[in-house]
């Protein structure tokens, strides 16, 4: 396994792997595609891949300025991790975790002035939150009401 990130400008090459994106269970995320229109409308929103090798094994958005204010965030400091997925392909290699390790480095390099990583997961999407909390993400204690209930917002320093 060779996990890096990347992100997702578009291009040919980006939308040839989107299309090919196994992703069945829209329940608590977003598809690449709906990412990348939101993205072409939003440039606060940056697509970013997760990259097996030569392969798309994940996909998520980082939104900056008012994406953090949606949770309670900062918009000077913070970047809101939106949209996690992982190709059904790839599931329990390991990927997920691999990637959100890498997150607070690839934040660093590409958005200097982020000093915190924040996100909000479903209270009953029981294995994700396990996941980001495996990556290092804890509780604010703010709790808020999303699209399909209520949620956790969870935060990660850049620099831990």
């Amino acid at each position: 396994m060779n996990i890096e990130l990347k992100q997702c400008f578009d291009t040919i090459q980006c939308q040839q792997l989107v299309e090919n994106y196994q992703l069945s269970d829209l329940t608590f995320t977003g598809s690449p595609q709906s990412v990348i229109e939101k993205a072409k409308r939003d440039h606060d929103r940056v697509p970013v891949m997760i990259m097996n090798d030569d392969q798309l094994a994940g996909f998520f958005c980082l939104h900056l300025h008012q994406g953090p204010l949606e949770i309670g965030g900062c918009a000077d400091t913070d970047v809101l991790l939106r949209a996690l997925s992982i190709d059904e392909r790839f599931r329990g290699q390991g990927i997920s975790l691999a990637a959100m390790k890498l997150v607070p480095a690839f934040v660093k390099a590409h958005f200097p002035y982020v000093t915190r990583i924040i996100l909000a997961v479903n209270y009953r999407n029981i294995p994700a939150q396990h996941l980001y909390q495996k990556a290092g993400f804890q509780d604010t204690g703010i709790q808020r009401v999303g699209k399909i209930g209520p949620q956790y917002v969870l935060f990660k320093m850049i620099n831990e």
